[in-house]
């Protein structure tokens, strides 16, 4: 018999994930009869290890590289690298071309920025020249008094 810390460390995995695939069936319905525990241990009996270590297995196998001894299987495999390494070459190619377009639009924002800002301060400047006509042309008519002149005028006592 041997513990699950034993067994975890000869597939190489964690004792956390010997207990989950326990838990799960195939194993949850058949191990239960294949383990015991004394004094909070659980270990496992022979016939339980191997359904154990088959579990395990079973997942090693799915994410194993396949050994290629075939030739033609080599040919075949040299065949798509190659076209993966043309899409490649066509994708980086397509790269280039957009990140010229990004440069020219980004040039071309830049001017359109500050021609925008160049206008707003033209703007600016006639508005302000617009308010200094009005200013001296209301200083230059006397008949024209402003609405606080006139009650500042009225609120003022009369000279002895």
């Amino acid at each position: 018999m041997k513990t699950i810390r034993t067994l975890a460390d000869e597939i190489g995995v964690t004792k956390q994930a010997i207990f989950q695939k326990m838990k799960k069936e195939p194993l949850a319905s058949s191990i239960n009869e294949l383990t015991t525990r004394v004094g909070g241990i659980v270990y496992v009996y022979p016939e339980g290890e191997g359904m154990i270590k088959e579990q395990f297995h079973k997942v090693n196998q799915i994410f194993a590289i396949p050994r290629v001894d075939d030739a033609s299987t080599v040919n075949i495999l040299q065949q798509q690298v190659d076209r993966k390494d043309r899409q490649l070459e066509v994708l980086n190619l397509q790269i280039s071309v957009k990140d010229k377009q990004i440069e020219e639009l980004t040039k071309a924002l830049a001017a359109s920025q500050e021609q925008t800002k160049t206008a707003q301060t033209l703007h600016a400047g006639d508005i302000h020249r617009e308010i200094i006509e009005k200013l001296l042309a209301s200083q230059r008519e006397p008949g024209k008094k402003g609405f606080w002149r006139k009650k500042a005028k009225r609120n003022t006592p009369p000279a002895e």
